[in-house]
């Protein structure tokens, strides 16, 4: 195996790594939130975390090796922010269960998050922090079980499309939000994949039936196990879900019905990711990350069918996926993934506590590793990239770290540790502060040119806590 160089160097000691699907186990704990009214600020020096972990990130057995560091920004003149800023509340003990955050685009005022539990699933504004739709406890009740991921649905014109968020349970299904047009403050349940108009029509069919184990057969369109993983288009026409059924599939947002079903790993599937230009990326138990494509394999042409068929069948064509590349320099189970820089490059993080680095490269197979960032203890849950060069890390060590991608692209530096969870970080999200208090702080302590980002963690204690994170001296 070729090496990876070092893209940014931190603090990193031996750990046992823990897997996405044996993590899930752990999020029991009952503790409930407690909110903060103050706000304590760190400052984290970068420069001395890149210096401790000269002579510590080698010395891991499970980390990918390196090179010398390609890093060329100076971490010594980024000086970094953080505050805690306040904690999400549960509305009631039982629902202080297993969490998951997902950020909205930067289209949106201000952003918002996504905030899922097995007892309800709210819209936080992140200017005012406040939640502005919560579901109800008869949507609640209908989709009880344990939620696996959550995701924000982009775009869309009306109907389904325009649904707030989508969420994945260990029941193989699929529950869409979205916020009633009589009552803005009420999130409801607007529809469970696959439908049952969907299976009622296939059902009659026996070549729609696939064995998924031992004397047991379902539809092709539904998964056979937990679904791990939902990301929506950008222009939020197409969903994609992954399953630790090992499966892949496409739905049209418009009818709510499934496209396709892709074998998509030798493993349990743990993440999903679509970059701005359709390409999605899924994330495995068996190391691997793979890149599918839409369109048909090899550049064939159309068949005559869809050519005649009309506008119906010539999308149903175009939305067709095939296997482009597969990725594989991770040394462990590959937990997240996150798409930054407009699609060019590629998150992936994994049981080997690092975040691999992937970048476009038209001589090779759609992606090329170009470095690891390092400082995990234990296995990487959860990745999210914002606008501005920001990437986010969860870690089962408890921790969320921040990486600055430098301005010629050349490197990275880590420019904050956050700790402040109990238990491992489920999943995280980040969006950049709104313009609106970015004016409001003008002529204060933002004096200096700084940017500003709001990072949310989602734990397995129950937590969902905002972090305002600044960096200045860029």
């Amino acid at each position: 195996m070729q090496l990876l160089p070092r893209l940014c160097m931190a603090t990193g000691t031996g750990g046992d790594g823990e897997g996405r699907r044996n993590g899930n186990s752990s999020g029991n704990s009952s503790k409930l939130a407690t909110a903060v009214s103050s706000s304590t600020s760190s400052t984290v020096s970068t420069s001395s975390a890149a210096a401790a972990a000269v002579s510590e990130a080698s010395s891991s057995s499970t980390s990918l090796p390196s090179l010398p560091s390609l890093s060329s920004a100076t971490s010594a003149s980024l000086a970094a922010f953080f505050a805690h800023v306040t904690t999400l509340l549960p509305l009631s003990a039982s629902s202080a269960a297993v969490v998951a955050a997902a950020a909205a685009g930067e289209s949106l005022h201000g952003g918002l998050v996504v905030v899922a539990r097995p007892a309800c699933v709210a819209l936080h504004d992140l200017s005012t922090l406040e939640a502005t739709s919560t579901s109800d406890a008869a949507d609640a009740a209908a989709a009880a079980g344990s939620v696996k991921c959550v995701a924000h649905l982009h775009g869309g014109s009306g109907g389904a499309a325009a649904a707030a968020a989508v969420t994945g349970h260990q029941d193989g299904r699929l529950r869409l939000w979205r916020v009633s047009s009589r009552s803005p403050a009420r999130l409801r349940l607007a529809a469970a994949l696959p439908t049952v108009s969907d299976r009622l029509r296939r059902f009659p069919v026996p070549s729609n039936h696939v064995t998924v184990r031992r004397h047991h057969r379902r539809l092709w369109i539904e998964h056979a196990d937990a679904v791990s993983g939902v990301a929506a288009s950008a222009d939020g026409r197409l969903l994609f879900s992954v399953s630790w059924d090992k499966t892949l599939k496409v739905w049209a947002l418009p009818s709510l019905r499934c496209l396709q079903s892709l074998p998509a790993h030798d493993d349990a599937v743990n993440a999903v990711a679509v970059a701005p230009d359709g390409t999605v990326y899924t994330a495995s138990a068996d190391k691997r990350v793979r890149v599918w494509a839409p369109g048909r394999p090899d550049n064939k042409p159309p068949s005559r069918r869809g050519a005649r068929g009309g506008k119906k069948q010539q999308q149903q064509q175009s939305g067709v996926y095939h296997l482009v590349a597969t990725l594989s320099r991770h040394t462990a189970a590959v937990n997240a993934l996150a798409v930054g820089c407009g699609g060019q490059a590629l998150y992936s993080g994994g049981n080997d506590r690092c975040v691999l680095v992937w970048e476009r490269e038209d001589s090779a197979s759609h992606m090329v590793a170009v470095g690891a960032l390092r400082g995990h203890r234990r296995a990487v849950l959860s990745i999210a990239c914002a606008p501005g060069g920001l990437v986010v890390s969860g870690s089962a060590d408890q921790t969320v770290r921040a990486w600055r991608r430098a301005a010629d692209g050349r490197g990275y530096a880590c420019v904050a540790v956050i700790d402040g969870h109990d238990a491992a970080v489920r999943s995280v999200a980040a969006a950049p502060l709104p313009p609106i208090q970015k004016q409001s702080r003008a002529g204060g302590d933002d004096a200096d040119g700084g940017e500003e980002w709001r990072v949310c963690s989602a734990s397995f204690d129950g937590e969902v806590r905002v972090w305002s994170l600044r960096v200045s001296g860029l």
